[in-house]
């Protein structure tokens, strides 16, 4: 019996998919204080195996505060890049913005004489009028929170410190299924509050959690929650998920999840 074939799309292995797509949203950059570029025509490169990239028409961008660069980067689907330094005066970031200078896939030709920014060389983003954080939205990527009856237990330091009926199954593009769990059903005596906090731009700011071991060591960033997520998450606030590799195991109705 030939083996089931992997298909999480962001696996090293896995067949490279690119797309060129037009985004209906008006999307701006800020640096400084200023807006350095504002579009309702922006087009977007994204694949499985990077990040999305938003790229510019060179008229909705103020190229007064580009200045050459002599850095080159070659990408590794649109080849020979240029760069720009952005500069106000008042503050500056290398590098900031760059473009294909030729590229050889007819299917990124769309992008060429487009400027793209490297997203944390800038301030701030908008999609419309709410911010968006960590980086582009793929317009590939899709989740769903489901409620479930599945039974998950969590063990760590060799005792279940999670065990839950109810669940809500947090299924994401390209990553593994995630499980949110009530707070009654996590002995909140092994975690311990953490000061580390991570920000998704589909799903907000999550707080962390340690866990505690019973010879009283502590293993850093062990789960974590979204005590305010953004309105298109409702499900999973205040619930608490675990990060699979930093616990013993994880069951999903008396199954090891992988």
């Amino acid at each position: 019996m030939t083996a089931a074939p992997k298909l999480q799309p962001r696996e090293a292995t896995a067949p490279q998919l690119i797309n060129v797509l037009h985004s209906p949203k008006r999307i701006r950059v800020k640096f400084a204080g200023r807006t350095i570029a504002d579009s309702r025509n922006v087009l977007v490169l994204r694949s499985n195996h990077f990040l999305p990239i938003y790229f510019f028409p060179a008229s909705s961008v103020d190229r007064s505060l580009l200045k050459p660069s002599e850095h080159r980067q070659p990408h590794p689907v649109g080849g020979e890049t240029t760069y720009w330094d952005l500069e106000t005066g008042s503050k500056a970031s290398p590098n900031a913005a760059w473009s294909f200078v030729a590229p050889q896939d007819e299917s990124l030709s769309p992008l060429a004489g487009r400027i793209a920014f490297t997203w944390k060389a800038v301030d701030q983003w908008f999609e419309e009028e709410e911010e968006v954080f960590v980086h582009a939205r793929d317009p590939y990527a899709r989740i769903d929170a489901l409620q479930s009856s599945s039974h998950v237990q969590i063990w760590f330091d060799g005792e279940v410190i999670a065990d839950s009926h109810r669940p809500v199954l947090l299924f994401e593009t390209h990553l593994p299924t995630r499980f949110y769990l009530h707070p009654d059903d996590v002995r909140l005596d092994r975690l311990v509050a953490s000061d580390s906090t991570t920000r998704c731009p589909y799903k907000g700011i999550a707080s962390y959690w340690s866990g505690r071991r019973a010879d009283g060591s502590v293993s850093p960033d062990v789960a974590w929650s979204y005590r305010d997520p953004i309105a298109e998450m409702p499900k999973i606030r205040g619930l608490i998920a675990f990060y699979p590799q930093a616990v013993d195991r994880i069951h999903l109705d008396g199954e090891p999840v992988a």
